[in-house]
């Protein structure tokens, strides 16, 4: 159940309308999760500061279960900054990525049949 949640300095009106389903199928492919479980949020217009400067940059934490240690993450991080790179029209270097382990206990979820 991938929790992603991206913080830009862009705009709303500078994020393209549709980035919320194209990173959630850009992170599921990557981690093999399927794209019901993934949840996607974007908070843009934030002052962000990165690389001693103001100019667009954004910050991504990826919660997930049983996906992330050291060998994986490298494999991770390439396709989902094209996507973000492509998408919001900043450098590489401008966007981070945060991986963060989570257990299923840690999530609440309302049981369905």
């Amino acid at each position: 159940m991938p929790l992603c949640l991206l913080y830009t300095n862009l705009k709303d009106t500078e994020v393209p309308g549709d980035l919320e389903v194209t990173l959630a199928e850009t992170v599921a492919k990557a981690l093999g999760k399927p794209m019901q479980k993934m949840n996607v949020t974007i908070q843009s217009g934030l002052r962000m500061y990165r690389l001693e400067s103001t100019a667009p940059t954004c910050f991504l934490q990826i919660h997930s279960i049983d996906v992330f240690d050291k060998e994986r993450n490298p494999a991770y991080t390439q396709p989902i900054i094209d996507v973000l790179k492509n998408a919001l029209n900043i450098d590489g270097n401008r966007i981070v990525i945060q991986y963060l382990p989570i257990h299923l206990h840690d999530v609440g979820l309302e049981k369905t049949s």
